[in-house]
Parts: C-alpha cells; sequence; structure tokens
C-alpha cells in the first residue's frame, strides 16, 4: 500500500510541475481536467488533490 501512495506522490508531483512549467498543459488541465487526468493510472483521491492545486494555482 505504501508504495502505491509513493507512486501517486510521485505522479501527482510530476504533473503539477508540468503545469507549472508548460502553459498549454496547465490551459488544457484547467480547461478539461477529467480527460487529462484519465491519461495518469492515479486514484480519484489523488486527481482531487491535482484539481484542488490547479484551482489554487489560478487565483
Amino acid at each position: 500500500m505504501e508504495s502505491r501512495q509513493r507512486k501517486e506522490a510521485e505522479v501527482i508531483s510530476e504533473i503539477l510541475l508540468r503545469a507549472a512549467s508548460e502553459p498549454e498543459f496547465r490551459n488544457e488541465l484547467i480547461k478539461d481536467p477529467g480527460t487529462v487526468l484519465e491519461q495518469y493510472d492515479v486514484s480519484p483521491e489523488a486527481k482531487l488533490i491535482i484539481r484542488r492545486s490547479i484551482i489554487d494555482l489560478t487565483q
């Protein structure tokens, strides 16, 4: 279980770093997070963390 959580934390970090450095990816993530996040093998909880983080970045 811990390994899965570590993997998800890495994926979350990867997505957020990419969003911070790639405006096109960030805009797509803001516009249609469901479609973008479908490409990643993470839990619904991880997707929610990413969505909340992206919202925080845009405010």
